[in-house]
């Protein structure tokens, strides 16, 4: 666990990205209905809750004033105060149905956004997930995701009627009286200076506050899956300090973005009190002019205006805010989506028809940085059903070899070639489906056994799952366990031997039957006893097919047609185990050193 994966590693831009906003909001367009649905009940409810004021200033001119000689009056204003009050009732029905609404909006569209991003994770190449924490990646389907559920639909929505409300109250109060309109706006300039400091401080501590979060994140889950060798090593203590240290860079972060952000209110709540008393000093003076036909009833439905007028104001602040987060959310949920797999089909790929297993490398380069070649002008044949080794010194490229066959990675210059197709021409699908892999580490899913060995061919039967497990002796373990091919395991394949693990993996290969076949270091965990029982099940395996192996005990591979040493970007030499053994050069010194290992044992 290297630390500085773990540092701030985001860029420091802050600010509002439109073009990310208006890609995002793409996402509703399949929901339009409910989108109009949930705006429609809430333009209801504004244009019900401007009713009120007017409904006051009557009430107060021409019932409380002059109640005891207009009775008529009074029981109308007693009347529509029911009809109102009526209207509140239903309304609180309407807001009931509107959550419903709006909250399946935004869950649809964040479904739409996962699902779009989890396929789109599928395809991206080795080279993005070896650059990157798994829970760095994690945390952006899931937590990042999350977090904009919100503003697809309240705050989307919010923000439109928002507009809406400043609209119809700004027209009614110039229609009232203009004068004490443009008095009471003469704190707006000093509050939108506020506002832009706001926004732009706000923005940057809720990024720094996410990148800290990501960063906790992909920690967590490093030290969830490495439980076992932190045990191993006693590296508990450390990790304990280095959990307090980001843990607290997120409280700390946390805590500065709520204490700015809770300035919001107390500010817009100083300058719209402000406002609310030139209006009150200017609208005694105009109620007690004698040329001025200014009433109290229109005074207090003025002032009750210019309050609704300042909630959209603050509302905006806090709606920006979730919009800033958003786009901060949002930039790596799409950078991960655009991000372009190395490897992908191309435009006029043909789907790879039935193969015999021809294999050839013609003058193959390759690099992993672009810099340095671990490969170059690799050439070699090999006919259908031979069954080639691959040995050499770590790093020297024998993975990489078997990586191109499988198109996990281009070749920098070159061709690779199966049955005279260009891997590069032919879909990856219609490849892998015919090119097996067994990699050294076995990956097990959760779910019971059967399950696991057919995830290559889910179409399998049980019956076609039980005979791969029997070709390669797989059964003599699992009918051992307490509900044999259907015993639940976990993640991983916690509970099962790594030898038990390799031998699933086997009959998932023998079930995908693919016509060639790449073990690498597949057989690097199995003790000696497996191993006897399961070198006549690889003799099975390999049998007519084109078979890859690389493996470290030579034993695996002696029987091989060609022994290739990969050594110094090449093929150092090549030929069978007794050649090999008579030329007493790398293959000849390798073997020797590895028997001398086991007699010291």
């Amino acid at each position: 666990m290297a630390r500085n994966r773990y540092l701030d590693d985001e860029d420091d831009k802050f600010g509002i990205d439109k073009n990310l906003l208006r890609r995002l909001f793409k996402y509703i367009l399949p929901h339009k209905k409910q989108f109009i649905g949930g705006f429609s009940l809430l333009s209801i409810s504004v244009l019900l809750s401007l009713i009120w004021p007017q409904t006051t200033s009557w009430i107060i001119d021409h019932v409380l004033t002059e109640g005891g000689d207009h009775f008529g009056n009074y029981k109308i204003g007693i009347l529509i105060t029911g009809i109102l009050g009526a209207v509140l009732l239903l309304d609180v029905f309407l807001a009931a149905w509107r959550v419903v609404i709006i909250t399946r909006l935004g869950h649809n569209a964040i479904y739409d956004i996962r699902k779009e991003l989890f396929e789109h994770l599928q395809t991206l190449s080795f080279k993005y997930f070896d650059d990157r924490p798994a829970g760095k990646i994690l945390v952006r389907v899931t937590s990042y995701v999350d977090a904009l559920a919100n503003l697809l639909s309240n705050s989307l929505i919010q923000l439109l009627i928002d507009v809406l409300t400043l609209v119809c109250i700004l027209v009614i109060m110039l229609i009232m009286n203009p004068k004490l309109t443009l008095v009471s706006f003469v704190v707006l300039m000093p509050l939108g200076v506020f506002l832009m400091y706001y926004r732009k401080h706000l923005t940057k501590k809720m990024r720094v506050t996410r990148n800290k979060v990501s960063n906790r994140t992909a920690y967590m889950h490093e030290n969830i899956m490495g439980v076992y060798v932190t045990q191993a090593f006693d590296r508990e203590e450390y990790n304990h300090t280095e959990f307090h240290r980001l843990n607290t860079d997120v409280t700390v972060a946390w805590i500065k973005q709520i204490l700015f952000g809770n300035t919001l209110w107390p500010a817009v709540d100083f300058f719209s009190t402000a406002g609310t008393i030139l209006v009150y000093l200017l609208g005694y003076q105009m109620i007690l002019s004698p040329t001025d036909p200014f009433t109290l009833g229109e005074l207090v439905a003025f002032t009750a205006y210019l309050g609704r007028f300042w909630q959209p104001i603050f509302s905006f602040s806090v709606i920006y805010g979730q919009f800033a987060e958003a786009t901060s959310n949002i930039e790596r949920v799409f950078e991960t989506m655009d991000t372009k797999p190395d490897v992908e089909d191309e435009k006029d790929a043909i789907d790879l028809p039935p193969i015999t297993g021809t294999v050839d490398f013609r003058n193959v380069t390759f690099s992993y940085d672009g810099k340095v070649n671990v490969l170059e002008n690799l050439s070699f044949h090999v006919e259908p059903g031979q069954t080639i080794a691959l040995v050499g010194p770590t790093g020297a490229g024998k993975t990489t070899v078997v990586n191109l066959l499988s198109r996990f990675y281009d070749t920098t210059a070159g061709q690779v070639l199966i049955d005279g197709y260009d891997v590069r021409n032919i879909t990856t699908h219609s490849l892998r489906t015919q090119v097996g892999v067994m990699m050294q580490d076995s990956f097990i899913f959760s779910g019971n056994i059967i399950d696991n060995i057919r995830y290559g061919r889910p179409e399998a039967t049980d019956e076609e799952c039980i005979a791969a497990a029997q070709e390669v002796y797989a059964s003599e373990f699992i009918e051992q366990l307490p509900q044999g091919y259907y015993t639940k395991v976990e993640e991983r394949g916690a509970g099962l031997s790594t030898g038990e693990r390799q031998l699933l993996s086997f009959a998932r290969a023998v079930l995908a039957d693919p016509r060639i076949l790449i073990l690498d270091e597949a057989t690097s965990s199995i003790d000696t006893q497996t191993e006897l029982l399961i070198q006549r099940a690889l003799a099975k395996l390999l049998a007519n097919r084109t078979s890859f192996v690389i493996a470290h005990r030579l034993s695996t591979i002696k029987r091989a047609d060609v022994i290739m040493c990969i050594a110094n970007k090449g093929i150092a030499e090549a030929g069978n185990h007794d050649q090999l053994m008579q030329q007493k050069g790398i293959y000849y010194e390798l073997n020797r050193s590895q028997r001398s290992a086991l007699q010291e044992q």
